[in-house]
């Protein structure tokens, strides 16, 4: 074969090579490469205005999600959700059997705070709420919690079972409470749970409070804080992407414990129209509650109409010489609500000795 035909077929052979080594870089350069994707922003669990000043605490999520605000410029005005509050024993009998089965077996049940709240009622149950809240198992899931130390009962208004239980009760209490040694007074909702099986067995016979709410506010303002407390508490919401997720992942058997459109609006509009439904007695008692918390009593004066709060054993030293202090007409206050709302005055700068 001729050499000037061998070098026209390298040549040809060359420049196809050439030509498909350079059309996918043609190709390749002429496209413009493509923008990365935006992230996407997680969704909040869940929306809450939180004033200025004022602390928030959480924990858990979904049907364990607890809640916590404080106003740091009046720590007593709290508002609080507990999903699940407990566990509690229901007899002394099983607090004792459960106690023997640790010293015999040399496990522990991890149950020796627990109290025992007999009978097993919301109104009791309310009682107990200092002694729960110091539980090892309660300091450890939620530290940052509130700080209530002795609870009176002043009012039950029962409600519709918010959980279809049997021996379940649902009622909001109205109470009065010591937190760092200051009186204040409050609203909790509440339901109770007994757990009927495996009583008397190691770890049965427990109850366990649900869907605790708290309203609380220094004694006598709870009427002007209300308002700022509820507006905070309707805030609430959980977010829909979230709600499917506690959904998927919740036990078939175990209920929602949160009402539909995810919010604690329903249970707070109840506890405040409980609140605007309140009676002179209801206010008196709780006057008298506060009384035996402070270590007071009241003594009135009818001439006047005055009221003073004196301490705690005065009135019979006093009515047993009323005529030896500079005021000798002083009586036992009687049980009228228009007397014992009204604002007592200092008895002890007041009342003297002649």
């Amino acid at each position: 074969m001729p050499i000037l035909h061998l070098f026209r077929q390298s040549a040809l052979v060359f420049t196809c090579l050439l030509l498909l080594c350079l059309v996918p870089a043609v190709g390749f350069a002429a496209k413009k490469p493509a923008k990365p994707a935006a992230p996407v922003a997680a969704e909040a669990p869940f929306t809450l205005e939180q004033p200025a000043n004022w602390q928030f605490h959480q924990a858990g999520e979904c049907d364990t999600l607890t809640l916590f605000l404080q106003n740091n410029n009046d720590p007593l005005q709290q508002l609080f959700f507990f999903p699940r509050f407990g566990p509690v024993y229901m007899s002394q009998e099983q607090k004792a059997s459960d106690l023997q089965y640790e010293s015999m077996s040399g496990q522990s049940l991890s149950r020796r705070d627990m109290p025992v709240v007999k009978p097993m009622t919301a109104e009791n149950f309310v009682r107990f709420m200092p002694q729960i809240l110091q539980m090892q198992t309660i300091r450890d899931f939620f530290p940052n919690r509130p700080g209530l130390r002795v609870v009176e009962t002043i009012a039950v208004t029962p409600q519709k079972k918010a959980l279809d239980y049997l021996d379940t009760q649902s009622a909001i209490i109205r109470i009065l409470f010591v937190q760092d040694n200051r009186l204040g007074e409050g609203l909790i909702a509440l339901t109770t749970v007994p757990a009927a099986e495996f009583r008397s067995a190691p770890g049965g016979g427990i109850g366990m409070g649900f869907l605790l709410y708290g309203l609380t506010a220094p004694k006598g303002k709870l009427h002007e804080q209300l308002p700022e407390l509820l507006k905070i508490g309707r805030s609430f919401k959980l977010s829909t992407s979230y709600e499917k997720k506690c959904k998927k992942d919740r036990a078939e058997d175990s209920p929602a414990l949160l009402s539909p459109g995810n919010s604690l609006k329903p249970v707070l509009d109840a506890m405040a129209l409980v609140w605007e439904k309140r009676t002179p007695a209801e206010d008196m008692l709780a006057e008298k509650r506060a009384d035996e918390l402070q270590g007071l009593e009241r003594l009135h004066r009818p001439a006047t109409g005055e009221v003073y709060a004196v301490a705690k054993g005065f009135s019979a030293q006093y009515l047993a010489s009323p005529q030896s202090y500079n005021i000798s007409d002083l009586r036992p206050l009687p049980d009228d609500p228009v007397l014992w709302l009204k604002s007592a005055l200092n008895g002890t700068q007041a009342i003297t000795k002649k």
